[in-house]
């Protein structure tokens, strides 16, 4: 191997040192883009206002079609609702309020999970959760994660890959953010009036039917079987057969009103309470829409 002489020693080192503040400014302009999170998920950082705005998409709306830049994730917010793109808003529960904890939350498409401070609820293992809901009733209990793909469940972690750790009548599914123990219904016997539902993922509740049981008979015409359940009523579901309505959509059929782009039964405001059904109402969504038998759980929906 030739030895170089002085100077071309000296230019040689220059060269290769020259990048070293490029490099530097570079890693202080873009930090490290995820932290391992168990078991083994990728989590968002927490970003300096700074570093947030040198961003393009931060805040922004996403989805499908409108991607955030690493190392943002686009999170759903029902509290607004949309879906934007952010970075982890705590790393420990020591950054969150009195009553909050720090929990990590699942992002669209292949995104990193986001951390989030997220209100301590009351509802219980196996019930219905929303992740970021604006009222802490839909909040799950001190110890348990909101977690699912289809629904969201009041549920603890598991290990698809060694002892699982699940209670009776819970099983370990591959879901999100992480394995999580879901409820099952299927190898025990419902209390009376209630039925096995199958709510996706492997996940089932014994419940009460408002509405046809469409699981069980298939809706006419072709019609989508909707099955409804929400966190302020564990052990109820609602279930549709939809007619959809709307600009562009047949007329509803006789006795029924358009509302939220479902033909629902018509109704008087000030009719016998009881002439909707059990489980629904008389009320209307919106100020100059019809009045209609909806479901008794739409009184909270926009208060999630």
């Amino acid at each position: 191997m030739r030895r170089m002489n002085g100077p071309k020693a000296v230019a040689v080192c220059a060269g290769l040192l020259l990048p070293l503040p490029l490099l530097l400014l570079w890693a202080l302009l873009h930090p490290e883009v995820f932290a391992e999170a168990p078991p083994g998920g990728r989590i968002s950082p927490m970003l300096t206002h700074e570093q947030r705005m040198r961003l393009v998409t931060y805040g922004q709306y996403c989805g499908p079609e409108a991607a955030c830049e690493p190392p943002l994730g686009c999170l759903f917010d029902a509290r607004y609702p949309r879906s934007t793109c952010t970075d982890s808003q705590c790393l420990t529960n020591e950054q969150c309020r009195e009553g909050e904890v720090c929990q990590s939350l699942a992002t669209q498409g292949n995104g990193p999970q986001v951390r989030v401070c997220v209100p301590i609820g009351p509802r219980k293992e196996g019930e219905g959760c929303v992740e970021l809901p604006r009222n802490k009733e839909n909040a799950c209990e001190a110890g348990l994660l909101c977690g699912g793909r289809d629904h969201g469940w009041c549920a603890r972690p598991c290990r698809l890959d060694g002892p699982r750790n699940c209670p009776e009548n819970f099983f370990c599914a591959d879901t999100l953010p992480h394995p999580l123990c879901l409820p099952t219904c299927e190898r025990r016997q419902c209390p009376a009036g209630q039925h096995c539902i199958s709510l996706g993922e492997g996940a089932s509740v014994c419940a009460r039917i408002h509405g046809p049981n469409c699981l069980q008979t298939p809706c006419p015409d072709g019609r989508e079987c909707d099955v409804a359940r929400e966190p302020p009523h564990p052990g109820e579901v609602w279930m549709e057969c939809v007619e959809k309505c709307g600009e562009g959509l047949s007329p509803c059929s006789d006795g029924k009103v358009c509302d939220g782009w479902h033909c629902l039964p018509a109704c008087a405001p000030h009719g016998p309470p009881d002439a909707c059904g059990e489980g629904y109402h008389c009320s209307r969504s919106r100020e100059d829409g019809p009045f209609s038998c909806q479901p008794r759980y739409w009184d909270w929906t926009m208060g999630i």
